[in-house]
């Protein structure tokens, strides 16, 4: 099938626009889609106006700078982008192509131009920007969102801790109180009563030499019930201690002032006592605290040393993970920890049967590492020894 195209019709009512310019810009000639989009007559424009005078001053400086440089360069350009004014000024955008065409000595002679308005297109580009802005204040929200809901949990997160390391708190007050009232009803209890009955004893006797043995008796038991309440006392002032001073330690100076104490028992016991405290030197720590924690755990290796072997007692320092750790071993009578690991550092309870056992001093070096934010752990095995573990001071 043929077809008659009449390409003067076909170049007026193409919809796009064209226009040819001399290359002094002069316009030469313009199809009908040109002077519909610019508002002018062909008279009006046809070698009376230049392509710049249909440019904003921001698209003539571009045409200057790039278009006329890069179309001299190339004979043509593609897509570029001006402001274009119709005839009553108001601007809209329009991308260009440009050719040149030359004689063949390669002379311009004009140059062919089509533009096409974008303003839909701008006006999508623009309501595409709009949207991502959106978007992306949308993104910028759910962010400091997710961020406050992060600070949020973490916040919940301290507050579980404290709420738990509080129970933990409370548990032991309630252990400690539960001991407190035992100790109360049985080792305080036990003496008043015999007090009493020594008081009537005392009453209804009328021979002065019963009457001096009683009261020798008396002073006894009361010197007993003293020990055990000042016992009780100082486990109080331990837990209630909030602004406990630090001091600079040396742990050879404590250790041997533990040896002087001890050296009649040590003396008595014929025990190997040694340390090295080469790893750890010192150690800023409540002073009265690790004497109590030395001399407390090195008498309990004497009072409960195996009767088949020389006691081997030995104190030691390290660091482990941060932590300042001291190490109390020794090769005595040894506890059962699966029959009384629950409880071996409860208030008043035993695991050997010995005249001086009380259940009061691994409860009061006890309570004394934890005032300080330390633990105490041992390991232990029956008729082989025992090692305690103390965790002095966390993070240093």
């Amino acid at each position: 099938m043929k077809f008659n195209i009449d390409y003067k019709e076909l170049y007026n009512t193409s919809p796009s626009g064209y226009f040819c310019t001399l290359p002094d810009g002069t316009i030469i000639d313009a199809n009908q889609r040109f002077l519909e989009l610019t508002n002018y007559k062909r008279e009006e424009v046809i070698e009376k106006k230049q392509f710049m005078d249909f440019l904003s001053v921001g698209s003539k400086i571009y045409y200057e700078t790039v278009y006329s440089q890069t179309l001299k360069l190339s004979g043509t350009l593609e897509e570029i982008n001006f402001d274009f004014k119709k005839k009553d000024g108001t601007k809209f955008p329009v991308l260009i192509n440009s050719v040149e065409v030359k004689d063949k000595a390669g002379h311009h002679l004009y140059t062919q131009s089509a533009i096409f308005n974008i303003s839909h297109r701008k006006k999508y580009e623009q309501e595409l920007l709009i949207a991502k802005r959106k978007a992306n204040n949308l993104s910028d929200e759910l962010i400091q969102t997710n961020e406050e809901l992060r600070r949020s949990s973490d916040l919940i997160s301290q507050q579980k801790l404290q709420l738990e390391k509080f129970n933990h708190h409370l548990e032991n007050k309630n252990s400690q109180l539960s001991s407190f009232t035992h100790i109360a009803a049985h080792n305080l209890r036990a003496p008043v009563s015999n007090l009493v009955s020594l008081q009537d004893f005392y009453k209804e006797s009328t021979e002065e030499e019963d009457r001096t043995m009683l009261f020798s008796k008396i002073e006894i038991v009361i010197g007993h019930l003293n020990e055990t309440l000042n016992e009780l006392i100082e486990s109080v002032k331990i837990q209630g201690n909030t602004n406990i001073v630090h001091d600079p330690i040396t742990f050879d100076n404590v250790f041997d002032k533990t040896l002087e104490i001890l050296e009649g028992q040590i003396l008595d016991s014929k025990a190997v006592v040694t340390s090295n405290f080469s790893k750890v030197t010192k150690i800023e720590y409540p002073k009265l605290y690790m004497e109590s924690i030395m001399l407390n755990l090195m008498s309990n290796s004497i009072r409960y040393r195996s009767p088949n072997r020389i006691p081997n007692i030995h104190f030691s320092s390290e660091i482990n993970k941060n932590e300042v750790v001291l190490l109390a071993t020794d090769n005595g009578l040894g506890i059962d920890l699966k029959k009384h690991g629950h409880k071996l550092f409860g208030l008043s309870n035993t695991f050997h049967r010995h005249p001086d056992s009380k259940g009061v001093g691994l409860f009061m070096i006890k309570t004394q590492i934890e005032a300080i934010g330390g633990s105490i752990t041992a390991e232990s095995d029956v008729d082989k020894g025992t090692t305690f573990k103390i965790i002095l001071k966390k993070n240093i």
